[in-house]
This record gives C-alpha cells, sequence and structure tokens, in this order.
C-alpha cells in the first residue's frame, strides 16, 4: 500500500513547535530549523489550554482550530494529537476539514465493522485494531497475554496503553506516534521486565490502512531471539577470558609457587614486625592465586561430577559458614527454607561457590549493616532461591552488564565472579536472574529442576562434561 506522508507536528504543552515532517514544512511554509508557535486566531488560541488539558487526561484527543496557512489566511484544520507523558510532548497529526469526511464516515460505520475483529482471534499472533483518530476498538487473545491485560480494559482507550506493561526509554513513544502519523507506519522495540526470571522482548508494528480508516499493530514475540543474541555474546566474552587464561596461566602460577614457598621459610626466622609485613605479603599472593583460579574456571575444559543433591542441607551449610562474618559486620542471615526436602542433579562443591559468591555479594553491598534474607520455595518440577540483601542496588546500566567478564563495580573486584556464578547455573540446567533498586536493595532468583521420586531412585553418580573448571 502506497500513501503520501500527513503533515505531522512535535509539540510541547504551550503549543511551541519542537519538530515537523516535510509535509507540514510545506503546509505552513516554515523554515525546516524553525522553533516558534503556530499562527491560531483568538478563538483558537484560548481554546488550546483546555485542549491540552483534556489530552494529558486521556493521553490523546483530536480539536478543530484555525490556524494560518503559507498563503497566510486562515483556515480550519484538524488536529488528531497524542500525548507521551514521559516527554510531556505531543504528537499532532494535521488535515483539512475537507480530508475529514472520510473519517466521520468511518466513524458512522464504526459498529458495523467492529462485528468482524473475532476473525482476528483466528490469527496466531497479537493483533490490535485502533481507529484513525488512534481509539482501541479490538485485540485478539494473543494481544490479551502479551499485553497482560483483558480485552474490556483496553477496548476505547487511547492507542498509547499498548505500551503500559513495557520498559521504554524516554522519547521512543513520541518517535514511534510521530512516524505512524507522519509516514503510516512505524515499528517499536519493548521489554517486559515484569518476570525477573525470564524478560521478555517484542517488536511492535503499525500501519495505517488508508482503505479503511484504522491502524492495524502486530505483536511480534523476539524473546528467544534475544535471549540466543545474548548467550552467544556471553559465551564470545568468555573464549576471549580463555584464550587470554590460558596464555598467562602457566607464566604467572609457577613464580607465584615459588614467591609462596619462600615467604613461609622467611617466616619461620622472622621477627614480630618482619612476621607483619610477611602476612602481608602472604595474604596478597592468595588473592593473587584466587584470581588465577577464576580466569581457569572460565577457561580450562573438564568434567563436573553429578551426584544426587538435597539442596536444603546445602544452603544451610553455606549460611552457618558464612553466619561469623556476616555478624562482625552487623549483619543477619535470614533462611526461609521449605517443608520438604528439595532434591536436584548437581555438584555440591560448585553450588557451594555460587551461593558463598553471592552471600558475599550481598554482605559487601551493606556497609550499614541489615538482613540477608534467603529463601527456597519448590513446587513439583522447580525449586527457586532467592537471596535478597538491604543494600545499596544497582542501576539498570549496572544490571545489563552484570554477568559479563571482566564487569565490576568494586575498585578491588576482578568482574569474574557472576560470570562464574552464571555459568554453574547453566551447568546445573538452571536459570538466574536479578531485579535490584537503588537504595533499596537487590534480588538475585535462582530456578533448578527438581528430580522426581522416580529420578532419585534409578540415579546413579555420573559425569557431566563442562567447559569450565573449578579449582
Amino acid at each position: 500500500m502506497t500513501s503520501t506522508s500527513s503533515p505531522t507536528l512535535i509539540l510541547n504543552k504551550v503549543g511551541k513547535i519542537l519538530n515537523m515532517n516535510e509535509a507540514a514544512i510545506k503546509l505552513f511554509n516554515l523554515n525546516s530549523s524553525y522553533i516558534g508557535y503556530l499562527t491560531m486566531d483568538e478563538s483558537s488560541n484560548l481554546n488550546w489550554a483546555k485542549f491540552v488539558k483534556q489530552l494529558q487526561s486521556d493521553l490523546r484527543s483530536e480539536e478543530i482550530f484555525n490556524i494560518q496557512t503559507a498563503s497566510n489566511e486562515f483556515e480550519m484544520m484538524s488536529f488528531k494529537c497524542f500525548y507521551d507523558p514521559n516527554t510531556e510532548e505531543i504528537v499532532a497529526q494535521i488535515s483539512t476539514l475537507n480530508n475529514d469526511i472520510a473519517h466521520e464516515l468511518y466513524v458512522s460505520q464504526e459498529q458495523e465493522r467492529s462485528q468482524s475483529f473475532h476473525a482476528y482471534d483466528h490469527l496466531p499472533y497479537a493483533v490490535i485494531i485502533s481507529d484513525a483518530s488512534g481509539i482501541i476498538l479490538g485485540l485478539n487473545k494473543y494481544a490479551e497475554m502479551y499485553l497482560k491485560i483483558e480485552k474490556s480494559q483496553l477496548l476505547h482507550k487511547a492507542h498509547q496503553h499498548i505500551f503500559d506493561t513495557f520498559t521504554l526509554k524516554k522519547g521512543q513513544i513520541t518517535s514511534y506516534l510521530s512516524k505512524l502519523m507522519g509516514e503510516k507506519h512505524a515499528n517499536i522495540h519493548v521489554v517486559d521486565e515484569t518476570q525477573v526470571m525470564t524478560p521478555c522482548y517484542y517488536e511492535i508494528s503499525s500501519i495505517y490502512d488508508e482503505y479503511n480508516n484504522i491502524i492495524v499493530t502486530v505483536i511480534n514475540d523476539e524473546t528467544e531471539k534475544k535471549q540466543l543474541q545474548h548467550k552467544v555474546e556471553h559465551q564470545q566474552a568468555l573464549n576471549v577470558v580463555g584464550q587470554m587464561a590460558a596464555s598467562i596461566a602457566h607464566e604467572i602460577r609457577n613464580p607465584l609457587t615459588s614467591l609462596k614457598g619462600f615467604t613461609e621459610l622467611l617466616k619461620l626466622n622472622a621477627d614480630e614486625e618482619s612476621s607483619m609485613y610477611l602476612s602481608v605479603i602472604d595474604s596478597e599472593l592468595q588473592r593473587m592465586e584466587q584470581i588465577l583460579s577464576e580466569l581457569l574456571v572460565l577457561s580450562k575444559p573438564t568434567s563436573m561430577k553429578v551426584e544426587l543433591l538435597e539442596l536444603n542441607n546445602i544452603v544451610k551449610q553455606v549460611i552457618e559458614f558464612m553466619l561469623p562474618d556476616a555478624l562482625m559486620k552487623n549483619i543477619m542471615i535470614q533462611y526461609i527454607s521449605p517443608s520438604t526436602q528439595v532434591y536436584i542433579g548437581g555438584n555440591e562443591n560448585r553450588l557451594k561457590q555460587v551461593f558463598m559468591n553471592l552471600i558475599k555479594n550481598a554482605m559487601e553491598s551493606m556497609n550499614n549493616g541489615g538482613t540477608i534474607t534467603v529463601e527456597m520455595t519448590a513446587d513439583c518440577a522447580i525449586a527457586e532461591l532467592q537471596i535478597k540483601d538491604e543494600g545499596v542496588g544497582m542501576d539498570s546500566a549496572t544490571l545489563q552488564n552484570l554477568f559479563q567478564p571482566f564487569y565490576t563495580t568494586k575498585s578491588a573486584g576482578t568482574g569474574l565472579g557472576l560470570a562464574f556464578v552464571k555459568k554453574v547455573i547453566e551447568e546445573h540446567e538452571g536459570v538466574i536472574g536479578v531485579s535490584s533498586e537503588l537504595q533499596k536493595g537487590t534480588c538475585f532468583h535462582l530456578q533448578f529442576p527438581i528430580y522426581s521420586f522416580n529420578q532419585v531412585d534409578t540415579m546413579d553418580v555420573s559425569t557431566k562434561d563442562s567447559a569450565y573448571l573449578v579449582t
């Protein structure tokens, strides 16, 4: 379908032009860099404030204003407007009253056409139908599922309410609406972050059907594609780590072992002051060895010993180990355990390292003390473990890069700990997610598949291939 662009403006609340397309420049005979106001007659100027107030309430509205055109004559024009509350900007599609005759005809036929919307229920993807002024007329069952809203709650509302569920960047809606109204088609990529473990990614595409005078919007689920893309990017980062670790590990570990040996010999004949300095040296050598071990974790292929584990018992052992250090920092660790035993298949040592790493991170974020809450829940198929702190929290940029190797916000951190955590969880066929709010705290969510009674009865200790070594 071919169409010409409609005159489209982006305005602020007092009617100042912020941007416009070529059709609007031609209609009003303005320079492309013009930033000013449309010339209205006195009655239209008085009506503008009332119109904007209604627009802020409904998010879309339509009104007629008397506007000065390129011929310096005033002409009655229809403003079909959408309001973006995030940017406080108005996207306005302009048309003369003569061009609105088709719209009036459409309104009179709205009931007849709406009866045919049930046909969209049989399509295998999400479809939403809005009228030319931006009022939602219908949506199918897939759209209800993606938007997490019942049809009755969305009908006859402004088109922008489609985006209520999703996480959007500032100005994204304004840009989308401007393109839709000017070029008759637009698309936007959004994220649904209401499920912490598995955020969903969608592409929303809209097109204006001039023949039927409606806006057709289709939602395409891109979650699987995005997850695969993230896994590839994460694996590429790990490959870089592996190549680097393989080239330097041998060169570092040999002199490191010698230094540790000579340090122990010097301690035998050292006085009190020398012993203090040697202890500092020994501590730093141990830290260097830990960094090297983390590099090797992410680089050297090995096999993981898998055995039947009672997860509740492992978590209790880790908490008992971490509790003394936590109490010294005025931190309590509260554990809410399930009422039944929870069995999974895995490697006990690696899981303990994961849990200790996450609790240690939680403690380091709580400079003023507080409570770390560890809670385990389970159903017939999935065990979920949550580790929640009352620390400083993280911003969105940190959350996006959290599991990338070498990414850290700590002055003395290596950025390898959470990359290791993620890989171990995936080795156990689990998933990990995180939610956080600045100055309120962070919560890590871990999920593992539960072994059924039949699996427990028949399970033997086995060896599972792994691309990562725990040292």
